[in-house]
Protein backbone atom coordinates (compact mmCIF):
# COMPACT_ATOMS: atom_id res chain seq x y z
CA UNK A 1 0.00 0.00 0.00
CA UNK A 2 1.06 3.50 -0.85
CA UNK A 3 -0.07 6.45 1.10
CA UNK A 4 -2.99 4.53 2.15
CA UNK A 5 -4.08 3.87 -1.55
CA UNK A 6 -4.36 0.02 -2.05
CA UNK A 7 -2.71 -1.02 -5.67
CA UNK A 8 -6.05 -2.87 -6.93
CA UNK A 9 -8.00 0.94 -6.37
CA UNK A 10 -4.82 2.99 -8.02
CA UNK A 11 -3.43 1.90 -11.50
CA UNK A 12 0.00 3.76 -10.94
CA UNK A 13 0.18 2.18 -7.43
CA UNK A 14 1.41 -1.48 -8.46
CA UNK A 15 3.99 -0.01 -10.64
CA UNK A 16 5.08 2.70 -8.49
CA UNK A 17 5.50 -0.87 -6.21
CA UNK A 18 7.33 -2.36 -8.85
CA UNK A 19 9.83 0.61 -9.58
CA UNK A 20 10.24 0.07 -5.94
CA UNK A 21 11.10 -3.63 -5.80
CA UNK A 22 13.23 -3.11 -8.82
CA UNK A 23 15.40 -0.42 -7.16
CA UNK A 24 15.53 -2.12 -3.85
CA UNK A 25 16.94 -5.46 -6.06
CA UNK A 26 19.66 -3.36 -7.61
CA UNK A 27 20.69 -1.48 -4.14
CA UNK A 28 21.24 -4.77 -2.62
CA UNK A 29 22.90 -7.12 -5.68
CA UNK A 30 24.97 -3.32 -6.42
CA UNK A 31 26.41 -3.78 -2.54
CA UNK A 32 27.00 -7.75 -3.34
CA UNK A 33 29.16 -6.79 -6.53
CA UNK A 34 30.85 -4.29 -4.08
CA UNK A 35 32.01 -6.30 -1.58
CA UNK A 36 32.82 -9.71 -4.10
CA UNK A 37 35.45 -6.98 -5.21
CA UNK A 38 36.75 -6.59 -2.21
CA UNK A 39 36.94 -10.73 -0.93
CA UNK A 40 37.25 -12.09 -4.42
CA UNK A 41 40.71 -13.34 -3.82
CA UNK A 42 41.66 -15.60 -1.01
CA UNK A 43 45.35 -15.81 0.74
CA UNK A 44 46.82 -17.29 -1.74
CA UNK A 45 45.84 -15.09 -4.77
CA UNK A 46 43.10 -17.63 -6.38
CA UNK A 47 39.12 -16.68 -6.42
CA UNK A 48 36.72 -19.06 -4.44
CA UNK A 49 34.25 -20.80 -6.18
CA UNK A 50 31.77 -19.22 -3.88
CA UNK A 51 32.51 -15.64 -4.79
CA UNK A 52 32.39 -15.87 -7.82
CA UNK A 53 28.65 -17.96 -7.35
CA UNK A 54 27.95 -15.02 -5.30
CA UNK A 55 29.00 -12.65 -8.31
CA UNK A 56 27.08 -14.59 -11.29
CA UNK A 57 24.04 -14.22 -8.85
CA UNK A 58 24.44 -10.27 -8.08
CA UNK A 59 24.71 -9.30 -11.85
CA UNK A 60 21.87 -11.64 -12.59
CA UNK A 61 19.92 -10.12 -9.69
CA UNK A 62 20.99 -6.73 -11.46
CA UNK A 63 19.31 -7.29 -14.92
CA UNK A 64 16.36 -8.72 -13.42
CA UNK A 65 15.78 -5.43 -11.45
CA UNK A 66 16.58 -3.23 -13.78
CA UNK A 67 13.72 -5.05 -16.35
CA UNK A 68 11.56 -4.89 -13.62
CA UNK A 69 12.16 -1.35 -13.19
CA UNK A 70 11.77 -0.52 -17.06
CA UNK A 71 8.33 -3.05 -17.10
CA UNK A 72 6.59 -0.76 -13.87
CA UNK A 73 7.86 2.62 -15.73
CA UNK A 74 6.29 1.45 -18.99
CA UNK A 75 3.21 0.48 -17.21
CA UNK A 76 3.32 4.17 -15.69
CA UNK A 77 3.40 5.48 -19.24
CA UNK A 78 0.88 3.06 -20.35
CA UNK A 79 -1.83 4.30 -17.66
CA UNK A 80 -0.49 7.85 -17.93
CA UNK A 81 -1.57 7.66 -22.31
CA UNK A 82 -4.84 5.89 -21.20
CA UNK A 83 -5.81 8.26 -18.63
CA UNK A 84 -5.08 11.12 -21.02
CA UNK A 85 -7.30 9.30 -24.50
CA UNK A 86 -10.08 9.13 -21.48
CA UNK A 87 -9.72 12.80 -20.61
CA UNK A 88 -9.79 13.97 -24.10
CA UNK A 89 -12.38 12.02 -24.86
CA UNK A 90 -14.66 13.60 -22.26
CA UNK A 91 -13.73 16.55 -23.25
Amino acid sequence: MIDGISASSNPWASDVMGIQAGTSLLNSSANTIARQSITATDSTGSSSSLALNDLTTALTQQKEGLYQVKASAKGIEIANKTLDSLFKAIA
